[in-house]
């Protein structure tokens, strides 16, 4: 035999309460009680609105998310974007780009992972991005010291021709670093010694012979001095030289060292921004002390060369996305990097701009091949 429930026998045809599976006409004395069905379903469906909300929320949430990464989606193949570092683990870019790499994903609608691919100071991986398919699948995380490399050295790539140049995301602080016990307590204190001996003081920094550091050669040209430079693989070797006392100083990215500087463990003498750094605003920027040694280090994302402009404009609108994350801000803060978006034409104008105006300045310091 069926149950009939209450709900299973509420409907329009039969008029009033049910109790008990029985239905009742309300009473004449009540003329309030035919109405109560009404305000008990208004109730209930007030309730039930309550409790879809958050739900409901979630799924606007997510459908709007995937809805943003539906153009990158139909553009890019369905798979992994790898994200060549042409350099070590352990250096201030590649932490860049591990952090940088979920924020992109989000907007992109795929997985980005980030593979290293060391070598040459960083011509290894820039040599096996640019044979890589334009699909957007593979591309190469860059800074300027991968444009400058074909100036100084021979390697298997040309900085124009052989990428699509997708975006510049930062600019990285460099600088000059002491041990905290170091008598250099300035950069005009590192000049002076550094006069009165000529290669006296060794510097780690990362590069090669034909490519040393841009920033410390950029001193001795200003300043007609002359250090002697200990080539290392990136910062961390760089960090470990100057900890064990192998050489008097280091030169790389502030952020590097940035939880050493915290600590008091090394002194930063000052950086090559135009100005002071966000993360120590102690530190007055080498140009604020008296040396003409100031410029741009941008850090960014490029691909194989003839990527289609609906594969290129995909990734570079995910990027920019991901730039304006809160997270991107903490992530930049935390490494000690400025923000300098460039998107696209602006950034292949930026790299195009390098190779006019530096040949004449690495001529000047003795490094053009």
């Amino acid at each position: 035999m069926t149950r009939i429930t209450a709900s299973a026998c509420a409907g329009p045809s039969r008029p009033g309460p049910c109790v008990s599976g029985r239905w009742r006409r309300p009473s004449r004395a009540s003329p309030n009680a035919r109405e109560k069905p009404r305000h008990d379903r208004e109730s209930r469906q007030h309730d039930e609105e309550n409790e879809m909300m958050p739900t409901t929320r979630r799924c606007l949430l997510t459908t709007g998310a995937a809805l943003a990464a539906a153009p990158a989606r139909a553009a890019l193949p369905d798979k992994p974007i790898r994200v060549i570092c042409p350099w070590a683990a352990g250096g201030t870019f590649d932490a860049y780009l591990r952090g940088f790499a979920p924020l992109a994903g989000r907007h992109l609608g795929r997985s980005v992972l980030i593979e290293n691919r060391p070598g040459a100071a960083g011509a290894v991986g820039m040599a096996y991005v640019k044979g890589q398919p334009a699909d957007g699948s593979t591309l190469v995380g860059v800074t300027d010291a991968s444009w400058r490399l074909p100036l100084v050295q021979r390697v298997d790539y040309d900085g124009t021709r052989d990428f699509t140049h997708l975006a510049g995301l930062n600019n990285m602080a460099l600088g000059f670093i002491v041990l905290k016990d170091s008598p250099i307590r300035s950069i005009a204190d590192l000049v002076e010694r550094a006069k009165a001996q000529p290669e006296g003081l060794s510097v780690a920094g990362g590069g090669t012979p034909a490519s040393p550091p841009f920033g410390m050669k950029l001193l001795e040209l200003r300043t007609g001095i002359r250090f002697l430079y200990v080539p290392v693989a990136g910062p961390a070797p760089a960090l470990n030289a100057l900890l064990s006392k192998t050489v008097d100083l280091m030169f790389d990215s502030v952020g590097s060292a940035a939880g050493m500087i915290d600590s008091g463990e090394v002194r930063l003498l000052g950086v090559t921004t135009p100005g002071r750094s966000d993360r120590f605003p102690q530190v007055p920027s080498i140009r604020e002390q008296g040396f003409d040694v100031s410029f741009d280090y941008l850090s960014g994302i490029a691909g194989p060369p003839g990527m289609a402009p609906e594969v290129s404009d995909a990734l570079i609108e995910g990027f920019r996305k991901a730039t304006m994350e809160p997270e991107h801000a903490t992530l930049l803060a935390r490494l000690s990097l400025l923000p300098a978006w460039r998107a696209g034409p602006d950034y292949a104008a930026y790299v195009s701009g390098l190779y006019r105006d530096l040949p004449p300045v690495l001529r000047a310091m003795g490094l053009t091949r």
